[in-house]
Order: C-alpha cells, then structure tokens, then sequence
C-alpha cells in the first residue's frame, strides 16, 4: 500500500509541476470562457478558432449554432484555372510553363492530384496541393562584407489570402468574409497592441484553424475548393515574388522557398533594387512582408536549420535542430523530446565550433541522452 501511495503522489506532484508550465494555457482557455462564453478547458488549439469562429458566425448572422454546426459544401469537380488571382502573371517560359500547368488541371479528388517541380536558376521549386518548397543543398552560409541573408515572410498568409481574395466556404455565405476580417482579424491586431492577451491568442487561434479546419470533413468550415484557392494563391504569388527577383536582382541566390516566404542572399548594392521589388509586389498582392537578415544559416533541408539574425544575435531553431530546452520554453510539450543532446551537440559544434564529444561529456541531464 505504501508503494502505491508513493506512486501515486509522484504522479500528483508531476501534474502540479505540469500544470504550473501550462498556466498560460489553462489561462487562455479560462479567459475565453468568460470573453466568449466558450467552455473550451479541454479543447486542443485548433478546435478552440474553429468554435469561437462558430459562435461569432451565429451570433452575427442569428442562426443556431446546431444547424450551422451540421452544414458542409462538397465538390465533385476542381477546375484549378477558377482558383487563380487575377493579380498573377509570369514572364519567363519555366514559370509560365508552370502556369499553363496548373491552369489546365480538372481534378475530382483533391488528395495528391497536383505535384510539379521545375528549375529555374540552378534553383528547384517544388509544388503540391499542400504548399511549396525549396531548398538549396545543406551547408553553412553566411553573410559577408558584400552580401546580405535576407528572410522575407508574407504575415499570416493564409488569413491574409482570405481576407484579400474575399474567400468563404459556400453553404456559410460571403458574410463569413466580413465576420473573418471584422471579428477575429482586426480584433486580434487590435487586442495584441493593447496587450490583451487572451483576445490576441483566441483570435490567432481562430485566424489559422479556419484555414486547417476547411479542408476536414468533420468541421463546419469543409469546404475543399476554400483550401485549394488559398494554397495555390499562396504558392502561385511566391513564384511570382521569386521571378521578379531573380530576374531583376543582379547576382540574387535562393537559398529557401517554404509556404509563407522565401530566403535570398542579395548582393548588398542590390538592396534597394530588393525592397523595391518587394514593396511593387506587396501593392499588386495586397500582402504585406515581414523581413530578418541573417548573419548565417546551417541548413539541413528546408524545414531543418539554424538561422542567427544579423543585429541581435538571435538564434532560430527549425525542425530537428530546435534544443529541448528551446521547446519547452515554447510550451511545445506534445512534441518529442528525443535524444535531445544530438540537436545540442549540432548546434554547438557550428555555432560556436566546439567539439561534438565535448558536449557530450559535459551534459550531466540522463534524459538528454533518452529515446
């Protein structure tokens, strides 16, 4: 009996210790309840966005949350030339070779039903019904007295397309648009200005999950053809971005493509001529750019590397190379922590070039080491 009352305590104590790393969490979540009215103590983050963009809807168009809850649009036919902007247009033949592709395509099931890949520059984009990707061969590189790493991200590209393109699902009618923009968009900008934390975080919920949620049968937000506007929207406006600049910045080298932005070493007399270009595809896309130089990067693959700002010395982790310790700063505890000491030991051995067995020997946490 005394063992198991020992057990048991061990198990309460590490639920406390548990619950104390994700106050902020539980606190979110309390604070919707009395924001909102929306009882979500329990629910994961995307279903959180998905209800409360359900009680906005209601409550804007005064129907009843059981019957909106029941609706869906279903689609026999894709016909990818009708999801295109109208904003979109290439000068080159490998990107208007890609064009005429994805114009031609007339799909009845969505899953895997377009994948390309094409060079341009020694560069290779790959594209698919998911998003795009592109990366150069791993390595290090670095920024130098002649040449800059310089990141450009679209800010929150999805909610953005949506809101730019006046996208809605179909059976919840072009208001859903306005109530997108108007009730989560806007106030969540607003509420992350004046510090208003469980606004700002319930309404960036609810921003990414009504993308996430569109596509799953299970949500009252199904519909397929809103997903596959934003997604070829999305991949259709950074190949534009990519040809403006590889074609107009003298010496311009790719380094990443990935869904929501792209990576470029750019000639420092060319900086200008770079932002230029930006700043004329931000008013022809009514997307707005986020932007990072880097002093350099240890690249894996796209979704893996290490990325050090230009000014602050900031270190950004990607994918496996992303420290437990970075992780649970992060809260990101349904995550792996697996054999966290290999991603320390990597970033170790080239950031501050210190041996790999070096690390090793001087980690003294057991579960660093553990699978």
């Amino acid at each position: 009996v005394e063992e198991i009352l020992d057990y048991n305590l061990n198990d309460v104590k590490a639920t406390k210790v548990f619950y104390e790393l994700t106050k902020d969490k539980l606190d979110l979540r309390k604070g919707l309840l009395v924001k909102y009215g929306l009882d979500c103590l329990n629910f994961p983050d995307s279903k959180i966005g998905e209800q409360l963009m359900l009680k906005l809807y209601c409550k804007y168009t005064e129907q009843d949350e059981d019957q909106i809850k029941r609706k869906r649009t279903y689609r026999n036919l894709f016909k990818f030339s009708e999801c295109i902007p109208d904003y979109i247009k290439f000068n080159t033949p490998e990107f208007n070779q890609l064009f005429d592709y994805i114009k031609s395509i007339e799909v009845t099931e969505l899953k895997e039903s377009f994948k390309y890949s094409f060079e341009y520059n020694g560069f290779t984009f790959d594209l698919g019904t998911g998003g795009i990707h592109g990366c150069v061969k791993s390595g290090v590189y670095q920024s130098t007295n002649t040449e800059t790493i310089v990141d450009a991200d679209v800010a929150s590209l999805y909610p953005s397309l949506g809101i730019t393109l006046g996208l809605y699902p179909e059976h919840l009618g072009s208001e859903f648009s306005k109530i997108y923009e108007e009730g989560i968009v806007k106030p969540r900008l607003e509420a992350k200005r004046r510090g208003d934390k469980v606004a700002a975080e319930g309404g960036k919920l609810s921003a990414n999950s009504v993308f996430g949620k569109s596509n799953s049968e299970y949500s009252f937000l199904y519909d397929p053809l809103y997903t596959l506007k934003t997604t070829l929207a999305g991949q259709l406006a950074l190949c534009m971005l990519s040809e403006m600049l590889m074609t107009r910045v003298p010496d311009l080298k790719m380094l990443q493509i990935n869904t929501d932005g792209l990576t470029v070493v750019i000639p420092n007399e060319h900086k200008r001529l770079y932002w230029d270009i930006c700043k004329e595809w931000e008013s022809q896309t009514n997307l707005v750019l986020e932007y990072v130089a880097y002093s350099q990067m240890i690249i894996r693959d796209v979704n893996n590397y290490v990325a050090v700002t230009q000014k602050t010395n900031k270190i950004k982790y990607k994918g496996t190379f992303k420290p437990n310790a970075e992780m649970r700063q992060d809260g990101e505890y349904h995550k792996a922590f697996n054999q966290g000491i290999v991603s320390t030991a990597v970033n170790n051995y080239f950031l501050y070039d210190k041996p790999i067995l070096e690390t090793l020997y001087e980690c003294k946490d057991i579960y660093e080491f553990c699978k």
